[in-house]
């Protein structure tokens, strides 16, 4: 509710100062539209400094900017400094469609068909996004809309398109954007180039945002403006001070986002191969592990004892098909001992029970029998577990969520209560917002921007009548398979991932 009144208050103040400078530009104090031609001089005047760039070169240049987040790829740079790459958002869209549609005639659920589709999420505040989220995520359309504009301009400029005016539109924060208007007349009379450097341009300064804001991250990354800011106090970390590293047992690693800094404490808990991570590492009791903690002004160490990350044997679900179920463990169980293909441990925690287990899947065979302790309701039962087979290896009906799992099910600090820093939210919205707008308009849809591109090539080669029907068709094609997609991602409640960048 904070958030909501801040949002609200700082609407009004921003309202108030654009009605003592432009009575005209505010509707009914929840929306502002300020369109002058005064501002074109500002567009000129850009254009006039990087006049110097050769307008062949920048046309090339644009055209494969606006290819390749839709129809190509784009690398996503993470704060470590690793490349993932992104294939095309066109082929992301068209084949999640396929797949959720092939889910629900199969009988799946919502939200089954919904992790099939390509996740297209509505940005609607209150409702997908959390409040405190939206000053970060103004900032970043703001960013992203006004640049987006600019290059439009620019563009029609440096090929003899006059521009008419240049203007702000904002509706509550949400809808917000920029605006320049090229002479209409003048833009449908250019050659094909001119169309295609003007259209492009948009698209193409998004994903240089996009791009610089993933640079951006790794450069905070490494002056230690990422990690898990503590909303309580746990592991002697102060509360408002953030985690930056882990050291230890064989670990040392960076944290650069809270789920990191679960990540990596469950992997030090020896859950990796529940989370489908394969590292173990070599601690006991007694060991000490050590935080890099950032304040305001400093840093500082902690030392933790070990104990302090792990967890309890206790089952919290199986595969009803594996060797643990099969044998009668159930549940709410609690693993306290195994013995058997030369193996006898009491079972200390859930990472000493994975270990064990994959010790035993590496020394016994399908059909060999291995005694397993557990505790049920205080009391000790012990079953004869005949291993099963599945893909060539032992079987034990083990996945993600199997056992408690530190920040989630157990331990000192929980997921809500930790945070990501300013810098953080900053940058991951940037990222979003750009990649978002420059996916959405160069998709072949009339009159976004690829829709327009492809409507100036199809009437090119076809005519103007035939180029229409071409451009109409795959229009609502693309408009068919983004409302189900948008259906999906909210029915679904996919939004949920925006959740994790509180």
């Amino acid at each position: 509710m904070d958030a909501l009144v801040i949002f609200l208050a700082s609407w009004f103040v921003l309202v108030g100062l654009v009605y003592l400078l432009n009575k005209q530009s505010v509707r009914y104090f929840l929306a502002i539209y300020w369109k002058s031609e005064k501002l074109v001089g500002f567009v000129e005047k850009f254009t006039e400094i990087f006049s110097f760039v050769p307008l062949r070169f920048y046309t090339v240049v644009v055209l494969l900017l606006f290819l390749a987040p839709v129809f190509l790829v784009i690398p996503f740079i993470r704060p470590d400094g690793h490349v993932q790459w992104l294939q095309g958002f066109i082929y992301m869209l068209v084949g999640g469609t396929v797949n959720a549609v092939k889910k629900l005639l199969g009988g799946a659920s919502v939200g089954e068909a919904a992790a099939q589709s390509a996740g297209v999420t509505p940005i609607i505040p209150g409702v997908t996004l959390p409040w405190d989220q939206l000053p970060y995520f103004a900032v970043a359309v703001a960013t992203a809309v006004v640049l987006h504009e600019l290059m439009h301009g620019y563009a029609a400029l440096r090929y003899g398109i006059p521009v008419k005016s240049v203007g702000v539109f904002s509706f509550l924060y949400v809808l917000s954007g920029a605006f320049v208007e090229p002479d209409e007349e003048s833009f449908k009379k250019a050659g094909t180039e001119a169309k295609v450097a003007v259209l492009a341009s948009g698209v193409a300064i998004n994903v240089v945002l996009a791009l610089s804001a993933m640079l951006l991250g790794v450069l905070g990354a490494s002056l230690g403006l990422q990690g898990a800011v503590f909303g309580v106090e746990a592991y002697g970390v102060k509360p408002g001070d953030r985690v930056l590293g882990i050291w230890g047992c064989g670990m040392q690693e960076k944290v650069y986002t809270p789920d990191d800094f679960l990540t990596k404490i469950n992997v030090l808990a020896g859950m990796g191969p529940l989370m489908g991570i394969d590292k173990v590492v070599d601690c006991k009791p007694g060991d000490k592990v050590t935080l890099e903690v950032g304040s305001w002004f400093s840093r500082y160490t902690v030392e933790v004892d070990y104990s302090e990350f792990i967890t309890s044997p206790k089952i919290i679900w199986l595969y009803t098909d594996g060797s643990l179920y099969l044998a009668g463990v159930r549940p709410g169980d609690v693993v306290k001992r195994i013995e058997g293909c030369g193996v006898a441990t009491d079972i200390l925690s859930g990472g000493h029970l994975l270990s064990v287990l994959r010790e035993i899947r590496d020394r016994c065979r399908a059909g060999d029998i291995v005694k397993v302790v557990v505790e049920r309701n205080g009391t000790l039962i012990t079953l004869n577990m005949t291993l099963v087979e599945r893909s060539g290896r032992v079987y034990f009906g083990l996945g993600p969520g199997s056992l408690p799992m530190l920040g989630y099910d157990e331990g000192p600090i929980r997921r809500e209560q930790l945070y990501n820093t300013d810098f953080t939210k900053l940058v991951f919205w940037l990222i979003v917002v750009n990649y978002g707008l420059a996916v959405l308009n160069a998709l072949p849809i009339y009159p976004l921007d690829g829709g327009q591109l492809i409507a100036a090539l199809a009437q090119r080669k076809l005519g103007e009548k035939n180029g229409k029907v071409v451009i109409d068709i795959i229009t609502w094609a693309f408009v068919a398979i983004l409302v189900f997609n948008i259906a999906l991602g909210v029915l679904g409640e996919q939004y949920k991932v925006l959740q994790s960048i509180r």
